[in-house]
């Protein structure tokens, strides 16, 4: 019973520190190479030379490295005695990188006798296979921790959210804890999106950048209630078409999730145009039909994936309601050709 409970000990703080580790920095293998052994010898081949000396070679001038050896043998002995060889093993090579001039605690050493095989023990080949050391060269990169509470923009009480992070790599999401908090490491300098989504409220995104001291982030949700409207930003259209941009098409799942998380919420889809310092336009116009047809647009793609017909309806509002009816700017000239998320009926407590 005492060593059953001394080794659950163990892996807590083995997994414990590990989590912290991974939360801290992370390890890139730079560079792999493997040299073999004589039949129960220890002693370096000749020919370890130049793949040992490439390994010193590599590492001079770098910061942050780590050098992790694990020995090996082949399963001819005992267990007991295959994992002292495997020890001998990995101390030869890891005092022959010394005398190379590395620095003693820049090494991980890890030995398994015969239990981690790399081919199979029935022949010459696969046993002098198996007689080996793997030498990783691994880099670390301090991680930068992205934080922040997803909040209610008018009372500021912490929301219970999904935040989808996203890069162009990789994509995550996490559910915020009981304050609204939420976290997640990155490496330094790497462009982070991230999409704020909570039951009821209009969805929020941001765009940052990880750097070492950068602050906690606030997202303040905006109550989606009957009558509210928001902008769906990043939306942007082919001049004159109503065609998405490709870099835009990656908003529309925001608004599918928006209203899936709020399943009684029932929506006009508002479309609009950029046509300054003219009379309002009238529905026979191209402006106006161009405006219809952009709203329509969203309300297809939410039909088509799984949002029921009487939640949802479009409408065109022609350049009535520019936000800048005598724009000059760019900035002023896509504020106006927009479309927006109405909220007819929220559909929540």
């Amino acid at each position: 019973m005492k060593l059953k409970f001394t080794f659950s000990i163990f892996l807590l703080v083995f997994f414990t520190q590990l989590f912290a580790q991974s939360e801290a920095e992370k390890r890139t293998l730079l560079q792999s190479a493997e040299v073999y052994f004589d039949f129960g010898k220890h002693d370096l081949r000749p020919e370890a030379d130049a793949t040992l000396l490439s390994i010193a070679q590599a590492v001079s001038g770098l910061e942050n490295f780590e050098i992790k050896i694990t020995a090996h043998t082949d399963s001819i002995g005992t267990l007991k005695n295959n994992l002292a060889l495997s020890q001998r093993r990995a101390d030869a090579v890891k005092n022959y990188l010394i005398t190379q001039g590395l620095p003693p605690e820049k090494f991980t050493v890890s030995f398994f006798g015969e239990t981690k095989p790399a081919a199979e023990n029935t022949s010459d080949q696969g046993r002098q296979l198996n007689r080996r050391a793997n030498i990783e060269i691994l880099q670390s990169t301090p991680m930068v921790t992205i934080e922040g509470t997803v909040l209610d923009e008018k009372t500021g009480q912490p929301l219970i959210a999904d935040v989808v992070f996203h890069t162009k790599d990789s994509r995550d999401s996490i559910r915020t804890d009981a304050s609204g908090y939420f976290k997640k490491t990155y490496s330094p300098e790497t462009v982070v999106g991230l999409d704020a989504f909570a039951e009821c409220y209009f969805m929020k995104s941001e765009m940052l950048k990880a750097a070492p001291g950068m602050q906690p982030v606030k997202l303040a949700l905006k109550k989606a209630v009957a009558g509210e409207k928001v902008d769906i930003d990043n939306l942007y259209y082919v001049g004159g078409q109503p065609v998405l941009l490709e870099k835009s098409k990656p908003e529309l799942p925001k608004i599918l999730r928006f209203m899936q998380l709020s399943p009684k919420m029932k929506i006009e889809v508002a479309g609009h145009v950029n046509f300054p310092n003219r009379p309002p336009v009238v529905e026979e116009s191209f402006e106006y039909k161009l405006s219809v047809a952009r709203a329509k647009m969203v309300y297809e793609f939410l039909l088509k994936n799984g949002i029921e017909e009487d939640r949802i309806s479009f409408k065109g509002y022609g350049n009535w309601e520019m936000r800048f009816p005598n724009a000059i700017s760019e900035q002023q000239q896509a504020q106006n050709r927009r479309v927006e998320i109405r909220v007819l009926e929220n559909g929540c407590n």
